[in-house]
């Protein structure tokens, strides 16, 4: 792929992501089998709505590397009562002070950024709930401890008395939100969760606990399917925890105000390898799958251009501080993963990325992406405006008039970014 020498800093108001969705549209429940639900197909001309997702082996090139995100969902929602005996719903965000494998494996108080709905007046004192299940007894305080920008700093703490034995047991932090959390559904859907959801709203092939919202694209693969792809298909995985963010509206006014927290990223050195290869197609499964690929092209240009192994890539330096570096090196996304192999040496990478991809942004890492149909006024909206341009507003009609649903739990896309390699 090509160098765009001239890119400018996202001027656009967010008005320009709006569009109407009724209720109506919004799916509350995924399809059944997954791989049933409605697949819109854009060549870059055309949209075609009479496939499903269990036609993607035939739409797909043979070979192609087809590029997902593993992150598990973790149960982030807890149900406490307050000492007043007010109702308190804790949203776990991230740990504060430690990373997400530490925090769920400790068997010590744990500290997290959480949303806290009935929490208005919460501010001292604690939250508790003593639950008995199969397994034994389980009970758990919560205290505030403090508070940044609209968002609770809680303390959690916990004791299970095993009914096995009676005796009090040492256990992780993941094991109780396994037992005792909720999945984390997205405000929009406007239901509580059901047992079903545990599954449902996990991709099956999760695989790194962390993420506090699925990376639905994803959510339309079974297992039938994905066998079926991997027979002529090149699979492969990477890691974004997907934070709450996500679900944050465009900010009033220009895209460019819009403040995009950073979430975690992972990516094997064997992946990395994959990517440098050349004359491949590639086929990003989601709007956190696509992040994390770009994000690794800018990083290598900023570790090549300061000369030490960045950590963490902001927002809009793709526009701003990178832009004169793009331009000088001019290297393709191959060209940027070969010069990786060299430096890392056989080691994973692990990073935070809070890219933010507006137009005129240019996708640079695959050819194509899968993704659902979003929110408007959203992120993932302007991403989808990146890859296909203007043509997503009547691509949304389309699907509309052909009743696909939208969301989480909705139908998908194919969408077309580069023509595919011969």
């Amino acid at each position: 792929m090509g160098v765009k020498k001239s890119v400018d800093f996202p001027e656009h108001d967010h008005a320009a992501f709006d569009y109407d969705l009724p209720e109506s549209f919004i799916a509350l429940h995924p399809s059944e089998p997954r791989s049933d639900a409605k697949l819109l197909v854009w060549n870059g001309d055309e949209a075609d709505v009479s496939h499903r997702f269990s036609d993607l082996p035939s739409l797909l090139p043979e070979g192609c590397q087809l590029w997902m995100n593993n992150t598990r969902v973790i149960r982030a929602r807890l149900l406490l009562q307050k000492e007043t005996g007010g109702r308190l719903e804790i949203f776990l965000l991230e740990p504060i002070d430690q990373s997400m494998e530490q925090s769920l494996s400790s068997i010590r108080p744990v500290r997290w950024r959480c949303m806290v709905k009935g929490g208005k007046k919460w501010k001292n004192g604690m939250a508790a709930i003593k639950v008995e299940d199969a397994a034994g007894v389980w009970e758990v305080n919560a205290q505030r401890v403090g508070m940044e920008e609209g968002i609770r700093h809680v303390e959690l703490d916990w004791k299970f008395t095993a009914s096995s034995t009676g005796k009090e047991a040492a256990v992780m932090f993941s094991m109780l939100l396994e037992s005792m959390g909720r999945m984390p559904l997205p405000p929009y859907m406007r239901r509580p969760d059901e047992p079903d959801d545990a599954s449902d709203y996990q991709t099956v092939y999760a695989e790194v606990p962390g993420s506090v919202a699925a990376p639905t694209a994803g959510l339309h693969y079974d297992e039938a399917l994905l066998a079926e792809l991997s027979a002529t298909k090149s699979l492969h995985a990477v890691t974004l925890h997907v934070g709450a963010g996500t679900f944050k509206p465009l900010a009033e006014g220009e895209v460019k105000q819009h403040v995009m927290h950073a979430e975690r990223c992972s990516v094997s050195f064997d992946s990395i390898k994959a990517l440098a290869q050349p004359n491949q197609n590639r086929i990003a499964t989601g709007t956190t799958t696509l992040r994390t690929l770009e994000s690794l092209y800018w990083l290598a240009l900023k570790w090549r251009s300061e000369g030490t192994q960045p950590l963490v890539l902001e927002q809009w330096e793709w526009c701003d501080a990178l832009r004169s570096v793009e331009a000088e090196m001019d290297w393709s996304m191959e060209t940027a993963m070969q010069w990786l192999i060299q430096q890392l040496d056989g080691q994973d990478w692990e990073f935070e990325t809070a890219i933010m991809m507006a137009p005129p942004y240019r996708v640079r890492s695959v050819q194509a992406l899968i993704t659902n149909f979003h929110m408007p006024q959203s992120t993932l909206l302007c991403l989808v405006a990146c890859a296909i341009g203007a043509p997503w507003r009547s691509l949304y009609e389309v699907a509309m008039s052909n009743d696909f649903k939208f969301l989480s739990y909705g139908d998908g896309s194919l969408l077309q970014i580069e023509p595919f390699a011969r």
